[in-house]
């Protein structure tokens, strides 16, 4: 029997576990779970109630089928005690949102599966598949590999990664790299992973803009860490200039590596040629987008790239790492080695001096990314809700005896 054929009778219900929504957000975590949401309205059958962190300004207007659940008691009382971003205030906020989930899962109602995003709710996601027996989603959009790389990689968080991925009656990624990732650093088996891509902000009807501005700028946009590869941008920009005098630079996004990248631009006598804008809201990306002329994405793990495509949509030629999985629907962008300085500055140098060419891949991957949209997505993953039902109900079947 179809595990989704109860969905004749009344919509599917998912409890889903997240820890952002716009316009609070870190990264692109919230962006994406914004646009499943979204996306699952638009397709129907399917009812969520969304479970995150109370946090100030979530905009009400989501589709009736989801429900927004912010929870009371996951911030930390004792604010400023550690610094932001640090690895213990992270891991506590994660227990917190597990001790939340808990108390509010009395008054939720009745639920027929739980679909957890990326490790902070994963905790969480173990405590109610424990309480109720409910089939598990797990929803891998970056990992501790991806984040701190093979040599910095926090035990701690990759094996509660690990336990998750464990758990789950499937397993989401967002490209086939990340899934490969998952296979290679967490044992997981190809047979339980499914590939759900992410989409842009919208489908546009119309092509993106015909120019791209001739003063503008080569940016970057993304968190200043190890992971996004700011370094190789930078080094990559004294190159560019030696060919292109008159480049500017953008490098957008917050991280631990700023101040490290703003010394290396003094030292690299580039300051009048970049400006680090900090980070910046959708709003200012949509800005920053319009008066640029190329995109660098030299990360050394990407696992999905959901800037990239924001840039597409607005018709900015794009230089993206070869290991970014947003290339594996855009085959059309160029891809490089983020270790290689001189490709990435021949590359970006290429679309800078030659405006035809420019124009020529911001189309053709324009049209090769059409068809990423939401709704596409939510349709995607209800395939996979049903196979996850289908599992938990055939591993509650006891086998027969002689």
């Amino acid at each position: 029997m179809d595990a989704l054929a109860h969905a004749d009778r009344r919509p599917l219900k998912v409890l889903m576990l997240g820890w952002e929504l716009p316009p609070a957000i870190t990264g692109g975590l919230g962006v994406a779970c914004e646009g499943l949401l979204r996306g699952i309205g638009a397709l129907g059958g399917i009812g969520v109630d969304f479970l995150l962190p109370a946090s100030p300004g979530i905009r009400g207007d989501y589709p009736a089928a989801v429900r927004i659940v912010e929870l009371d008691g996951c911030e930390d009382p004792r604010v400023g005690a550690r610094a932001q971003g640090a690895y213990i205030a992270y891991r506590e906020k994660a227990a917190r949102y597990a001790a939340a989930t808990l108390r509010a899962l009395p008054g939720l109602g009745d639920f027929d599966l739980i679909h957890a995003h990326d490790w902070l709710t994963f905790e969480a996601a173990l405590a109610i598949k424990r309480a109720t027996g409910r089939p598990l989603v797990v929803h891998v959009h970056s990992t501790e590999h991806d984040r701190a790389g093979e040599h910095r990689t926090n035990p701690v968080i990759a094996e509660l990664e690990r336990l998750g991925m464990q758990a789950a009656d499937r397993i989401v990624a967002v490209s086939r790299y990340t899934g490969h990732g998952l296979v290679r650093n967490y044992g997981q088996s190809a047979d339980r992973i499914d590939v759900v891509y992410n989409a842009g902000r919208s489908r546009q009807a119309d092509p993106p803009p015909a120019t791209t501005p001739a003063d503008g700028c080569v940016c970057f946009i993304g968190r200043i860490t190890e992971q996004k590869g700011p370094e190789a941008f930078v080094e990559a920009a004294l190159r560019i200039r030696e060919r292109v005098p008159d480049a500017r630079f953008e490098m957008a996004g917050d991280g631990n590596l700023l101040p490290l990248m703003r010394s290396l631009v003094r030292a690299l006598g580039l300051s009048e040629a970049f400006s680090f804008p900090g980070f910046i809201d959708r709003e200012e990306v949509t800005r920053l987008l319009a008066r640029s002329r190329v995109l660098v994405m030299p990360s050394l793990s990407e696992p999905f790239g959901l800037v990239a495509l924001e840039a597409i949509e607005a018709g900015v030629p794009v230089v993206l790492s070869r290991n970014c999985g947003l290339a594996e629907r855009v085959p059309s962008a160029i891809c490089v080695d983020p270790d290689d300085i001189d490709a990435i500055a021949d590359a970006a140098i290429g679309l800078l001096t030659d405006p035809a060419r420019a124009r020529a891949r911001a189309l053709a991957a324009a049209r090769e990314a059409a068809d990423l949209d939401w709704t596409r997505s939510a349709a995607a993953l209800k395939q996979v809700y049903g196979v996850a039902l289908d599992t938990a109900t055939r591993q509650r079947i006891p086998l027969a005896t002689c």
